[in-house]
């Protein structure tokens, strides 16, 4: 496809888009836009949030996570879903 053909398609389907599916185009178009920066996710974090998420991968790899198949096991247990 052509651009200008892309462009057309592109702001047809923007056009045509209801609200929640607009806010969330917008927030996938700035992303894309915003990673094409070349600064890292890590980069941006502060401190406290690399710390804690180091905390967490240690505590993962010392085997002190719970798998999330038990997790939803869990939760669809407590409150009756099935699924």
């Amino acid at each position: 496809m052509e651009d200008t053909a892309l462009k057309i398609d592109l702001h047809d389907k923007i056009d045509h888009a209801d609200k929640n599916q607009l806010k969330e185009l917008y927030g996938l178009i700035v992303n894309y836009f915003n990673s094409s920066e070349s600064v890292e996710e890590w980069d941006l974090l502060s401190e406290s949030q690399k710390k804690l998420l180091n905390k967490s991968l240690e505590q993962a790899d010392a085997g002190l996570g719970t798998p999330l198949k038990e997790i939803n096991q869990r939760l669809r247990a407590k409150y009756g879903l099935n699924g």
